[in-house]
């Protein structure tokens, strides 16, 4: 079986993508970065509410979100748990160079990418608000590569093991 063959769309991935029971019980849960995952790449769902959206993405190598790109309706907070990680608007202008315990604020329309720095393993924390007054979408400003990765229970469990990034 091919490795294309193995995955299954991110649309597909309840944590991420499926929609959130309303509920007044708080939630308790503790992160464990993912150990030997087998892809460059894995997606660590934390929490999700029907406006909150939070995991931790985890980058081996390199890598990060490389096409310029925007969000209709999502205020995002990125905040670097362990590595490095660099953050660009517009004409590849650097916005941030952050390292451990520092952030950036991704307010919906800004349009930006992001990349590991000099580090072995980048852990960045994403929280996205969702305003669902706006049509929720990614707008993507370059041909996109569609990513293959894990993803985990944030106690480490993996999910899936092959997920296709945007849709389809």
């Amino acid at each position: 079986m091919s490795d294309e063959a193995a995955t299954v769309s991110v649309m597909e991935i309840k944590a991420i993508t499926g929609k959130a029971e309303k509920s007044t019980r708080m939630k308790p849960f503790r992160y464990k970065a993912p150990e030997n995952p087998k892809r460059d790449r894995a997606l660590v769902p934390l929490v999700k509410t029907q406006t909150l959206l939070s995991m931790v993405q985890v980058f081996r190598g390199g890598g990060g979100e490389q096409e310029l790109h925007m969000h209709t309706a999502m205020d995002g907070f990125w905040f670097v748990l362990s590595g490095r990680a660099r953050f660009y608007g517009e004409g590849d202008e650097l916005v941030a160079d952050l390292g451990p315990h520092e952030g950036v604020l991704v307010p919906a329309g800004a349009k930006y990418w992001f990349e590991a720095g000099d580090c072995e393993q980048l852990e960045l924390l994403q929280v996205e608000s969702i305003d669902h007054r706006l049509k929720n979408e990614v707008v993507y400003y370059a041909d996109r590569t569609r990513s293959v990765v894990e993803v985990y229970e944030p106690d480490g469990t993996i999910i899936a093991p092959g997920v296709r990034l945007g849709g389809g």
